[in-house]
C-alpha cells in the first residue's frame, strides 16, 4: 500500500459534510419532499429525541470523508469522474438497499424515492465539491514545485 500522504483537506470534508446535511433538511422540508415524507413513514415528526439532530450530521461527514479518500486515492481530476463514480456507487448500494427495503419490507415505494433521491443528491453534491476543492488544492500545490 502507498504510505504516501493523501492530502485531504479536512475542512473541505466538514465543511461540504455540513453542507450536505443542510440540504438534506431542506429536501425532507414540506418545500420539496417533506410532505412525501410525512405521508408515508407512518410516525410524526415529533417521535424522534432532540439529540438524534446532534448525531444526524455524522453520516454525512462520514460519506464526505469517505468521498474525499476516494477522489484522492482514485487521483480523480475532474468533478465529471467523480460524479460518475459516485453515481454508480450510489446505485450498486444505496438504491439497491432502497429497492430491497420497498420489495421486502413493505416500504412505499414513494418514501424510497425520496429517500434515495435525498442521497443521490448529497452524494453528487459532496462528490462534485470535493473534487474541484481537491483538484485545485492539488493545480496550486503543482504550480508551486514548478
Amino acid at each position: 500500500m502507498n504510505n504516501k500522504p493523501l492530502n485531504i483537506n479536512y475542512l473541505a470534508v466538514i465543511v461540504t459534510g455540513l453542507v450536505a446535511f443542510v440540504l438534506s433538511l431542506m429536501w425532507y422540508s414540506p418545500i420539496l419532499f417533506g410532505k412525501i415524507w410525512m405521508e408515508y413513514r407512518n410516525a410524526s415528526a415529533q417521535t424522534s429525541p432532540g439529540w438524534t439532530m446532534f448525531f444526524a450530521p455524522l453520516r454525512e461527514l462520514i460519506v464526505s470523508y469517505v468521498l474525499a479518500l476516494l477522489i484522492t486515492r482514485l487521483k480523480l481530476t475532474d468533478w465529471q469522474s467523480a460524479a460518475k463514480l459516485i453515481f454508480l456507487l450510489w446505485l450498486a448500494f444505496h438504491a439497491v438497499g432502497m429497492a430491497g427495503a420497498i420489495i421486502w419490507d413493505n416500504m412505499p415505494w414513494r418514501l424510497g424515492a425520496v429517500h434515495a433521491g435525498d442521497w443521490l443528491m448529497k452524494m453528487l453534491f459532496m462528490a462534485i465539491v470535493l473534487s474541484i476543492w481537491h483538484n485545485n488544492k492539488s493545480l496550486s500545490i503543482t504550480k508551486v514545485e514548478q
